[in-house]
């Protein structure tokens, strides 16, 4: 009896000590209320008071302590929650007054604690790494030695603020200021270089918007432009004219504010208008000319002395212009016939009898390496001048519309007309032409190639803000992309040698006539629109090779039997569910597709359409990217034939309920697959990982990419409470298993082998007892 009565007491103590809590949350309830109240009051009031001590101190170049950050998400998170024990409390009665008095209390030493941790020292900012500055692309500067350096000292000296940078067009200009912008990356008397271009018809809320950006900020569309240059002005503060710098919102340069202002321009007397300290940048001397020259068409061409004269009489025609120079020389590259350089000169100089309102010298030489290309080149070379000046045009994008306006030759596939469009951008870059951007996706026009192509192209560009279709029964490309039309006039229906329809993202747009006589047609596109109706007469368009419905409605359908007519058909992205992959049995030139299907039966058939397979199912030759998304009878990768499937970088498996493996067998032709993705996959069940000879594989279980912006050093758990064995082996560039602050929860584990796994430093699983065998491998033993 003894041996009970000490754990009863004990057990009695227990029920005691806490029935006198509850008694006092019972009759205490109100002041545990008002204690809650004034907790949740102060540390409102101090989260506003680091609110605005945050704006006052987050100036341009700074960003918020991760310390800061975490604490206002604490602080989100304790006033959420305690918004729900108000909630619980204005719901509560009498008798709940005991469970509710604690559940106040936590609440209120939870708030009380987060305010205590508000205490930072050294302010809520530190210096922000993004914003530093990167060096501009740009060529090796020849000459102009004594401009640069007189820049520069102006830039690091005290007594000028203000310089106005004036030339001819052509003259180097910019590329002499890229080259100081990269020389002041270098020193530390500048916390920002900012770097915008103002084109000749000058728009100053573009303006505005590409310093905000250049500064990490945004500007609102919505505001004026008197309220967009305040703001703009509030973000230089403490950093940093034919227009005025105040209706911009630049700061005036000072001397007490650090700022300093270069201004580039063709024109003296802007710079004399604004106050700026004036630098001319002079033309080349004909031995700067020279060497710019030779550096660009070839040291090898001057052994030859007779061609040496001539190549100095042409240089002689560029006026010791860079643009010029460099143009002539791209032009000329790997021309070694005198006669060529003979007739290169004459014609040169009579383009100034023949050219009267282009007498410019830039432009002559433009002109003149402009008609050195082919026909092809000329004309993508003048589509580009469609483009605003300074914009910068995504490679990709300007070779479809090429392809658009058919200036590249039909080669029967998308894919041999795309390496065309590339090696004609490849040579107007060779040809100083076109510029090549920094990240190497993207080109642009100089301005004066720009006014070039302009001229050239005056009366063949038309340019409308109506749709009366009637009058234009040639038209044969239109472009309404990005347009707020909720419908189309029938009219449009009369456009028979219409090849190009372009209604990307006109998402107000809900329908299209009927299409039937639009028989030409090439391409549609209606990605990303507001189409939610039948397509009729889609059947018609029997020339079309490129169809988009990207990202449409997944109400909208297509009649069935229509897009079996369309067999000329190149490229099909479509979203919502084709009623039969018996559809595509007829499109034998389809090169790319997008599409869903509903089940792997559906997936079957398009691939014996493809390819003839029999009863298999089997994946179509290069296929880049599966995803097999809630799909019934999916047992295991191995179900879908991957004979052909050797290009296979990225797979993804979501929602699969009939899973039971990933890889059932061993899969040579999955050489190529760079990513794994498992999504909604309950892993509670998974009962083995056996990883083997994956000799690029460098981490297994990667969080998604939006716990890994939201991360902190907590602990990421993975569970796997049913996992028995795991095994990797010949991994060579296997780095880890998991993150570097994730852990495999696996409490059923009864072995695990590693062998051959050399940069494997860390195993991070939760595991029972360790050992290991007379083979050096590990493996693992429970007892139970």
């Amino acid at each position: 009896m003894a041996e009970l009565t000490g754990p009863i007491l004990d057990v009695i103590k227990f029920i005691s000590c806490n029935a006198s809590k509850y008694l006092k949350y019972q009759k205490k309830f109100t002041e545990y209320v008002d204690d809650f109240n004034q907790a949740q009051a102060d540390l409102r009031a101090k989260k506003a008071d680091f609110q605005q001590q945050l704006e006052d101190e987050h100036h341009f170049g700074k960003t918020p302590k991760q310390e800061v950050k975490r604490w206002f998400e604490k602080v989100e998170q304790k006033l959420g929650h305690a918004q729900h024990v108000e909630d619980k409390i204005s719901k509560g009665t009498y008798l709940f007054r005991s469970c509710l008095g604690k559940l106040v209390d936590e609440a209120t030493l939870a708030m009380k604690e987060v305010h205590a941790e508000g205490n930072f020292s050294g302010g809520l900012v530190v210096n922000d790494p993004s914003t530093k500055a990167v060096n501009l692309p740009t060529p090796e500067v020849v000459g102009v030695t004594n401009v640069r350096e007189e820049i520069y000292q102006y830039l690091m000296g005290e007594a000028v603020e203000s310089i106005g940078v004036w030339g001819m067009g052509g003259i180097g200009k910019t590329t002499i200021m890229k080259d100081v912008h990269n020389r002041l990356l270098e020193e530390s008397k500048f916390r920002k270089l900012i770097w915008v271009t103002v084109s000749q018809v000058f728009d100053i809320r573009k303006l505005q918007k590409d310093i905000a950006s250049q500064l990490e900020r945004n500007l609102s569309d919505d505001e004026s432009t008197i309220v967009r240059a305040g703001k703009l002005s509030e973000m230089f503060r403490g950093q940093m004219r034919s227009f005025s710098l105040e209706d911009v919102g630049i700061l005036e340069p000072t001397t007490n504010n650090g700022c300093k202002l270069v201004l580039t321009t063709y024109s003296e007397r802007v710079v004399q208008s604004m106050g700026f300290e004036k630098v001319k940048v002079p033309c080349f001397s004909m031995e700067e000319a020279m060497n710019l020259f030779l550096s660009k068409v070839g040291q090898d061409m001057l052994p030859n002395p007779t061609l040496e004269s001539l190549m100095k009489l042409a240089v002689r025609e560029c006026d010791g212009l860079l643009l010029a120079v460099v143009t002539l020389a791209g032009c000329m590259a790997g021309k070694s016939d005198p006669r060529m350089w003979e007739n290169a000169i004459a014609e040169l100089r009579g383009y100034i009898r023949n050219i009267n309102d282009m007498e410019d010298t830039v432009h002559r030489c433009l002109k003149f390496s402009y008609d050195r290309l082919q026909r092809i080149d000329q004309d993508c070379l003048l589509y580009c001048a469609l483009y605003p000046e300074d914009y910068e045009i995504y490679k990709d994008e300007i070779i479809e519309k090429w392809m658009e306006e058919e200036l590249i030759d039909e080669m029967g596939n998308r894919k041999a007309m795309e390496g065309s469009g590339h090696s004609i951008l490849k040579k107007l870059e060779e040809n100083c032409l076109l510029e090549r951007v920094q990240d190497r996706t993207r080109i642009k026009m100089h301005d004066l190639v720009r006014d070039m192509a302009l001229h050239i192209t005056r009366k063949r560009f038309l340019v409308k803000d109506e749709y009366f279709f009637e009058h234009f029964p040639n038209l044969k490309i239109l472009d309404l992309s990005y347009t707020p039309l909720e419908s189309l006039p029938s009219s449009i229906s009369s456009l028979e040698k219409l090849t190009i329809l372009l209604l990307r993202r006109c998402v107000q747009l809900r329908s299209l006539p009927c299409l039937p006589k639009l028989q030409a047609l090439k391409k549609l596109d209606l990605g990303l629109s507001g189409i939610d109706e039948i397509l009729q007469g889609l059947e018609m368009l029997v020339n079309l090779r490129y169809f988009n419905l990207e990202f449409t409605s997944h109400r909208m359908r297509i009649p069935s039997g229509s897009l079996s007519k369309l067999c000329r058909l190149q490229y099909l992205t479509i979203h919502s569910k084709l009623r039969s992959a018996e559809e595509l049995r007829e499109l034998n030139k389809l090169e790319v597709f997008v599409g869903w299907f509903d089940n792997v039966g559906d997936l079957n058939t398009f691939a014996r359409i493809k390819i003839d397979v029999g009863d298999e199912i089997i994946l179509p030759y290069g296929i880049e990217e599966l995803s097999l998304l809630e799909c019934r009878g999916v047992r295991s990768i191995n179900d879908i034939g991957l004979r052909d499937a050797t290009d296979l970088k990225g797979c993804e498996l979501r929602g699969c309920s009939e899973l039971e493996s990933v890889i059932s067998c061993k899969c040579d032709q999955l050489q190529a697959l760079e990513s794994l993705d498992l999504t909604d996959w309950v892993l509670s069940n998974l009962e083995e990982i056996r990883v083997m000879c994956c000799s690029e594989l460098e981490e297994i279980i990667t969080e998604s990419k939006e716990k890994r912006l939201g991360s902190s050093n907590d602990t990421i758990k993975f569970p796997f409470p049913k996992l028995r064995s795991f095994e990797l082996g010949k991994l060579v560039q296997l780095q880890r298993i998991c993150s570097e602050n994730g852990v495999m929860v696996c409490d059923s584990l009864q072995s695990i082998t590693i062998s051959d796994c050399p940069k494997l430093k860390r195993i991070p699983l939760y595991l029972p007892q360790l050992e290991i065998d007379d083979e050096g491998e590990l493996s693992l033993s429970k007892s139970f």
